[in-house]
């Protein structure tokens, strides 16, 4: 017998938000009847939606279908211009989050359940308007009104999002969020009693990593969905430049062919870049092994960018790479728990980067990367394997449903 109905809402295809599918998956995995409620807009990430769940027995339910050209997607996008236009002139309004905002709520309550787990901008401030008649719990992925630069601040509803987060902690049947950085960071600025729990966004460990072949320079490897100006590529190719160790910089994403002309402008004669092109979700990890180091080249601003854990850092251990970052509270969280591993430098400081470089390069000389590769694998599965994160999710789960 399952022990509850649990609707998680998200605004994004399953297969660009991989947390919800594997909190979907852990939780359906510990008996629970789990149906996804989201947004989608493409036929393709609909199928690869599709395809992610074979098997799972997880419901999938679409409050806002914009694939087509008709009637109802062209009002919700109608609706959704209005309430950014309004947004620009100071009026805020959930609508201006997502599409079909109206519609989400009376949606997802025609489907009963005994939780309902909040996900993203749009379902975080629904949710924060159902705590009093429903038990909801939320999954803050990100700080979101602490979240993007000032221009792109302008078209959030940023008083309404801090209600809604401070809702979430003080009234949700649950609350977590990805880094103790990030619980601790949210609890001091609503000055809440209530502390998020901690889920990192890990992954499940590749111990398929094998050997990398020997070779005379640094592979180094960074992976985005948007490869771009703003992302610390440029200040990082410098620092290569810089080493005395011979470099190979593996670029995976979507990049333009006048973002590739700068960055090759950018090269010493010693190194050398590639662009990769995306990869399916399923195959990521089991490329990763092919390189020597991850790079997290994370900004430190906004607050969202410095508290959070990035995917990528999660990603490269359960590859085994070991992993150059940058020095955000977030990164460094994960760094003092993973001495060695994980080397970070402090924001656009190029000695203590190229130091970095350099030291790699001498372990790369006296032969040690593999056996580095092992030690970052087996650390992870022993911290953060994805399993460990999802038993901490059941758990907390299982304690929503059964406060009164």
């Amino acid at each position: 017998m399952s022990p509850g109905q649990i609707s998680i809402v998200s605004q994004s295809h399953l297969c660009r938000n991989p947390r919800v599918l594997k909190e979907a998956i852990a939780l359906a995995a510990a008996g629970y009847d789990v149906t996804i409620f989201t947004a989608i807009y493409s036929d393709d990430l609909y199928r690869q939606d599709l395809s992610l769940l074979t098997d799972t027995g997880i419901g999938y339910n679409i409050y806002s279908d914009l694939r087509k050209q008709n009637f109802s997607s062209l009002k919700a996008r109608l609706i959704r211009k209005f309430w950014l236009f309004a947004q620009a002139l100071g009026i805020e309004s959930r609508h201006s989050l997502g599409y079909d905002a109206s519609r989400l709520k009376k949606h997802i309550l025609a489907q009963p359940a005994n939780l309902y787990i909040m996900h993203q901008e749009l379902a975080t401030v629904t949710g924060s308007l159902m705590v009093n008649n429903h038990k909801v719990a939320f999954d803050i992925e990100d700080w979101y009104s602490e979240d993007l630069l000032p221009d792109a601040r302008k078209n959030r509803p940023i008083k309404l999002l801090k209600q809604a987060e401070k809702t979430a902690i003080e009234k949700g049947a649950a609350c977590y969020t990805t880094s103790q950085a990030m619980a601790k960071g949210l609890q001091a600025f609503y000055k809440t009693v209530n502390l998020p729990a901690v889920i990192y966004n890990s992954f499940n460990a590749n111990s398929n990593t094998g050997q990398n072949e020997q070779h005379n320079f640094l592979h180094l490897y960074w992976l985005s969905q948007t490869i771009g100006e703003g992302r610390g590529l440029e200040f990082f190719i410098n620092c290569m430049a810089k080493s005395a160790i011979k470099c190979k910089l593996s670029l995976r994403g979507n990049v333009s062919e006048a973002y590739k002309s700068t960055l090759n402008a950018l090269l010493s004669p010693k190194d050398s870049i590639e662009f990769l092109p995306m990869l399916k979700n399923s195959e990521i990890q089991t490329d990763m092994a092919r390189y020597d180091i991850g790079l997290a080249l994370e900004p430190d601003n906004p607050p969202n960018k410095d508290l959070t854990v990035s995917n990528k850092l999660f990603h490269y251990m359960a590859a085994g790479l070991p992993v150059i970052a940058s020095y955000t509270r977030g990164q460094a969280e994960i760094a003092q728990q993973s001495p060695d591993l994980i080397w970070l430098y402090k924001q656009n400081n190029a000695e203590e980067l190229t130091a970095i470089l350099n030291n790699l390069g001498v372990k790369l000389k006296a032969g040690e990367l593999n056996t580095l590769k092992k030690t970052v694998l087996d650390h992870y599965q022993l911290h953060f394997d994805w399993p460990i994160e999802a038993d901490k999710l059941v758990n907390i789960v299982n304690g929503a449903l059964k406060t009164t």
